[in-house]
């Protein structure tokens, strides 16, 4: 079993909840990343991927330019950075997205994602030994 730990990103990408979601998709195309973690001041207030854009923004002919990312983003789901790929795998099923904000304790310390996941089966080797 390989931790969350061995297999997040460090250090991820945050976008304020009051930016447009224009600009949040400027920065997810910038930085070639397909979710967000979205913060009120210090605090996590949610995760938008890809799919809410699409879901709650595009679907519903709203404009990009004025719909803040709070509107857009999901409920942030969250797991500790000492659980396994099982379980993150696990809690992605159940819930239904792609990416897991990782902490210690109260600190966020990464981001995991599916893609994250499936790699050594698609490659046949593991990255993270």
């Amino acid at each position: 079993m390989v931790t969350v730990k061995e297999m997040m990103t460090k250090n991820p990408v945050k976008v304020e909840a009051d930016k447009t979601v224009r600009e949040a998709i400027n920065i997810m195309a910038e930085k070639n990343l397909g979710s967000l973690l979205v913060y009120k001041g210090n605090k996590l207030v949610g995760l938008l991927e890809e799919g809410d854009i699409i879901r709650n923004v595009l679907n519903k002919d709203l404009n990009t330019y004025v719909v803040t990312v709070e509107t857009a983003m999901s409920v942030p789901f969250v797991i500790d950075e000492k659980k396994t790929d099982n379980e993150a795998n696990e809690l992605m099923f159940q819930n239904r997205v792609r990416h897991l904000a990782v902490t210690n304790g109260e600190q966020i310390t990464g981001i995991v994602s599916m893609q994250d996941l499936i790699r050594p089966v698609y490659t046949g080797k593991s990255i993270w030994v």
